[in-house]
């Protein structure tokens, strides 16, 4: 019913507004009767004249988020693929309510208590749009009788096994009890979360200007905010890296940053990323330290190497490579102990531990970053230099390897 009422009065709105509409609907192929769906959502968009695509989505049944969570990411992922300026959904202030409960129920501050915004970005080139989250359902039911719209039932609304329709038909019908307008009011809240969310982003925007250095959280200047700011600022920090934590392993996080001994490197592994300490300062990194295996490579190359999770690239400088150590491409390893790097011909021959150490290479770095070897031996080490033996003259410009590795997020859906 919402979504044919938002159909329809889009539809009436074109002719004024000028606007493009066409329609989508995700097929789930949950239910026996989605196929029926698809037919009535094809046949009322005849009806008005619009063009609708119908767009079958596998749904995952073994995340562990549950069936509700999944068929969402599977119909927002079939969103993102649509070349539209605004993707516009129905969502209406029962929904909103509702939304605001379930995030209550998890413990979540004020951005989760905030619910869904009537726009945001669903990427560089697409907004969501919910018009009508002001507007309680009955407006909505009274406008496609008014219309004498159909429509059909998702018959899964009436399951109270899911928790949405649980506080729905359970939990709402007993506030009302107590209030007759909570639906309004509840999702009135969902403002002045809203409001408190968007301070407490700037306040975090404000505070990381400060403690934010090449994408690591500096100690120093953190540890002179507030413990209320701290937590703000860290949490804020951790979104930016597609990281929430659970509040166990949040606090957990901030004992082992203050706490631990200064000369170790404290580390916190959730999921695929870890957040570790070194220097005075949290760094994002991937969860797993093991390097990638022993690979032939021509130096033209593609520079991503998913095995080594990064990309190496090769750009022209003083001290580079001669490259005509590279014509017959190069082999690259990981550490295995005992290397050594002689970085210039009158310096002497140090450990690449040692090397590693005065530059203040993180530990993480020195053992997933790929060692370049030409003819058997060590030739370059991104980030450190390349050995005097295989360097251009000092007149002549050579190729100096350059790595990046990927973010830990990296071709993980969040």
């Amino acid at each position: 019913m919402d979504s044919s009422v938002l159909l329809h009065w889009l539809s009436q709105q074109q002719a004024e507004l000028g606007f493009s509409l066409s329609a989508i609907h995700v097929h789930h192929g949950l239910s026996p009767n989605a196929d029926t769906w698809a037919e009535h959502a094809r046949t009322f968009c005849q009806t008005l004249q619009i063009p609708c695509q119908i767009t079958p989505v596998n749904v995952s049944q073994n995340t562990g988020l549950g069936i509700e969570s999944n068929a969402r990411t599977a119909r927002y992922r079939a969103f993102t693929e649509q070349a539209c300026d605004a993707i516009v959904l129905a969502h209406h202030q029962n929904d909103q309510s509702e939304t605001l409960l379930i995030n209550l129920l998890r413990g979540s501050g004020p951005a989760g208590l905030s619910a869904m915004k009537s726009l945001r970005a669903l990427n560089a080139n697409t907004d969501v749009l919910r018009p009508l989250l002001q507007l309680p359902r009955s407006a909505l039911l009274d406008y496609a009788n008014a219309h004498q719209l159909a429509w059909v039932e998702d018959e899964s609304n009436q399951d109270t096994a899911f928790k949405r329709n649980k506080i729905r038909h359970e939990l709402i019908p007993l506030l009302e009890g107590i209030n007759p307008k909570a639906i309004a009011t509840i999702a009135r809240s969902a403002i002045h979360q809203g409001d408190a969310a968007a301070i407490l982003l700037e306040r975090a925007q404000e505070d990381l200007v400060r403690c934010v250095q090449d994408q690591a959280l500096q100690l120093e200047p953190f540890q002179q905010l507030s413990p209320a700011r701290q937590r703000n600022a860290l949490h804020h920090w951790l979104d930016t890296h597609g990281i929430t934590l659970e509040l166990r392993a949040f606090d957990e996080l901030l004992r082992v940053t203050f706490a631990a001994a200064s000369d170790t490197c404290p580390a916190l592994v959730w999921r695929n990323a870890a957040i570790r300490r070194y220097r005075g300062a949290l760094h994002i990194t991937r969860a797993s330290l093991n390097p990638g295996p022993q690979l032939d490579r021509q130096w033209q190359d593609a520079p991503q190497i998913a095995d080594w999770h990064g990309e190496l690239r090769w750009i022209e400088a003083e001290h580079g490579i001669d490259p005509r150590f590279l014509e017959q491409g190069y082999r690259i390893a990981g550490r295995s102990g005992g290397e050594s790097l002689r970085l210039a011909a009158n310096r002497p021959t140090r450990s690449l531990k040692a090397h590693c150490q005065a530059l203040g290479i993180a530990p993480w770095l020195r053992e997933t970053t790929p060692l370049i070897y030409l003819n058997g031996q060590l030739a370059a080490v991104p980030g450190l230099g390349v050995h005097a033996d295989f360097q251009v003259a000092a007149d002549q410009i050579g190729w100096l390897p350059i790595w990046q590795a990927n973010h830990p997020n990296k071709g993980i859906a969040r």
